[in-house]
């Protein structure tokens, strides 16, 4: 068997696995992190929506998997704010222009779909219709 033992070879084959595994998670982290600060910058500078650009982005996270990215967002001011389901309508205007900023940040084939959450004050998540 080229030079390895049987047990050598059967633990070469699943530490491969295991590298491989978390290659891909250090890989999707990393994509996370990349579409973190994109659409974090984004919103903050390149949004003419005061309601988006008061909006900060809390997490990134794969949902499943790196194709399909949840962003979950929450407003800064403590003030009165709009309604969760307004800042859904506004965000989903702008989904088009964020994802195109996110593919020009990533060097990936396809940009990941993005799905956005919103994190309210209280602390209740409200998921994107």
């Amino acid at each position: 068997m080229d030079g390895f033992s049987e047990a050598e070879a059967s633990t070469s084959f699943f530490d491969n696995g295991i590298s491989r595994r978390k290659k891909q998670s250090v890989r999707t982290r990393q994509l996370c992190r990349q579409v973190w600060s994109t659409i974090s910058c984004t919103l903050a500078g390149q949004c003419d929506d005061e309601i988006l650009q008061d909006l900060a982005v809390d997490s990134v996270a794969p949902a499943p998997d790196a194709s399909r990215l949840v962003v979950n967002v929450y407003p800064t001011t403590l003030g009165d704010c709009a309604s969760v389901a307004d800042i859904l309508q506004r965000l989903s205007r702008v989904e088009s222009f964020l994802r195109r900023e996110v593919a020009a940040a990533i060097v990936r084939k396809r940009a990941p779909e993005l799905i956005f959450n919103v994190v309210a004050a209280e602390g209740g998540e409200h998921e994107h219709p």
